[in-house]
């Protein structure tokens, strides 16, 4: 993220932190792949996705500039990772559900 505009990286702050306190969020689409909590901010050009999917915790998976020459789709390497990085997220996570 430090790579992204001071505004850009301002305005994704302020958007989770509205998620976290249970505030509507404007902008903000389903992402899918990552489960039922899977979103994306845009801001920019660039792009956060997260989930909401556990209890009491928005988890920011990845943030990325969308390559606008390749039109709507993103490209597959930040799908890979975000796809990575949310399995190893619910491997973490889980343990601890359970012990709830």
């Amino acid at each position: 993220m430090n790579q992204m505009p001071h505004g850009v990286r301002r305005q994704f702050a302020t958007k989770l932190r509205y998620l976290c306190s249970g505030e509507p969020v404007s902008g903000i689409k389903s992402w899918n792949g990552i489960g039922n909590g899977g979103r994306e901010l845009a801001s920019g050009g660039f792009r956060l996705v997260l989930t909401i999917e556990f209890e009491g915790a928005v988890c920011a998976l990845h943030a990325f500039k969308k390559d606008s020459a390749r039109g709507r789709k993103t490209r597959r390497r930040h799908s890979e990772i975000v796809e990575q990085r949310y399995r190893d997220l619910c491997a973490e996570y889980a343990p601890r559900a359970h012990k709830q």
